[in-house]
């Protein structure tokens, strides 16, 4: 049943973009709306796929940026020679959809159960799946202390 289950993750679904939010200039983050979607774990990520209309295929991985229990949304930077990233961040509005693929990933998560302290360090666009965790630990009502370090991408001068 369990081989079953990642298989039917590893499909690829219809996602609709439900909201859009806009962080900075280059970022947004976009609520998505999957069908089938059975929830994540804090720290996955999902493959998205844009299809042209010539047929012409682009796929990358995000990070999902909510907590467990959250409708799922990615949060994207937007990387000015990029084939996926401007058109999420400049193009979708709310309605549009697209496919992806999971969630995936069990190596890189946080649940509340074991414990902790835990220590979060990363920066620029790495930081999504780390504050996803923080959202679990808050939604968790977890008492766990938790302390992120981050430092903001590094910009081109």
């Amino acid at each position: 049943m369990a081989g079953t289950a990642v298989l039917g993750r590893l499909n690829w679904a219809r996602a609709t973009v439900a909201a859009v939010m806009e962080e900075t200039p280059r970022v947004r983050t976009l609520v998505l709306d999957i069908d089938g979607w059975t929830g994540h774990r804090a720290g996955q990520h999902l493959d998205v796929r844009l299809t042209a209309e010539d047929g012409y295929r682009a796929e990358r991985a995000y990070s999902i940026a909510t907590a467990p229990g959250e409708a799922p949304a990615i949060t994207v930077e937007r990387l000015d020679d990029g084939e996926v990233s401007p058109y999420l961040t400049e193009v979708v509005q709310p309605g549009d959809a697209f496919d992806v693929r999971g969630p995936i990933g069990g190596y890189f998560i946080w649940e509340p159960e074991p414990g902790g302290p835990i220590l979060l360090v990363g920066g620029g666009s790495g930081i999504v799946p780390l504050r996803a965790m923080l959202r679990h630990r808050r939604r968790s009502r977890s008492d766990i202390s938790a302390r992120l370090l981050s430092r903001p991408a590094h910009r081109k001068t």
